[in-house]
């Protein structure tokens, strides 16, 4: 009875095993998040620097720094870029402008562009299907499901990839 629990058990974890492969996956998920968020923070370094946006180089690395919260950092960036541009611009219409202009800008740009490219590439999927799965988790589960959209299609798409091998040498 230990043996065939033993010969699971190795192979659910050891070398090889779908598990450490769907922790791989999660790895580069997680690299990617990262040179998103690094993208993301030299764009708006750029574009608060051409926009002249009151203390442009603070507020490009903490609008930076909140994106680093996949999804849920643009809320932050969008309140520090209103009150970086109304109180340290004095409340002129222009730079609010185009303040909230770069960050509207940088928003499509990574949530539309960057974000499903690199995550795609990295996890091997498809970056439409990085951007239609992100709004399907959206719809089932809110932004609980935002989040862990990537992530778990990623593991099933090892899953699938593995079951597929596996049958292709039965026949």
């Amino acid at each position: 009875m230990r043996e065939p629990v033993r010969t699971a058990f190795r192979r659910l974890t050891g070398p090889g095993s779908a598990l450490r492969e769907i922790l791989h996956v999660l790895a580069l998920w997680i690299k990617g998040r990262i040179v998103v968020w690094l993208s993301v923070t030299a764009f708006y370094l750029a574009g608060f620097a051409i926009a002249r946006t009151p203390l442009w180089p603070l507020l490009a690395v903490l609008c930076g720094l909140v994106e680093a919260i996949p999804y849920f950092g643009a809320i932050g960036g969008l309140f520090l870029v209103l009150v970086f541009s109304v109180l340290g611009g004095s409340g002129a219409t222009p730079v609010v402008l185009a303040a909230l202009g770069v960050w509207v800008f940088v928003q499509v740009l990574e949530n539309f562009v960057i974000g499903p490219r690199v995550l795609g590439r990295k996890l091997g999927l498809n970056p439409w299907l990085v951007l239609l799965g992100g709004i399907a988790g959206a719809l089932i589960a809110g932004p609980i499901g935002i989040l862990v959209a990537t992530p778990l299609m990623a593991a099933a798409a090892v899953i699938w990839r593995r079951t597929r091998r596996e049958h292709s040498g039965r026949r």
